[in-house]
């Protein structure tokens, strides 16, 4: 009887190891696809969210500024920069 020698006993390792991953890579895979989907469809939901927020955001404050140099030079004010 022919016993495995220490790198005999390291490829079956690897073999299994790999076929093990690959088994569990194929099933979880689909899983996290299916559970990662509406995140990702809220997440895209959030951005535009905070996109228009920003956006608007952004037009109130330079109206604000236009307003209050406007005053500024009404009332012969030195401007803030």
């Amino acid at each position: 009887m022919t016993m495995l020698t220490k790198d005999d006993l390291q490829a079956i390792k690897g073999i299994v190891k790999n076929e093990v991953d690959d088994s569990i890579a194929r099933r979880v895979e689909p899983l996290l696809e299916r559970r990662l989907k509406p995140i990702q469809k809220d997440l895209k939901y959030i951005r535009k969210t905070v996109d228009v927020i920003i956006t608007s955001f952004d037009r109130r404050a330079t109206n604000l500024e236009k307003k209050v140099k406007k005053i500024e030079e009404h009332l012969d004010l030195p401007t803030q920069n």
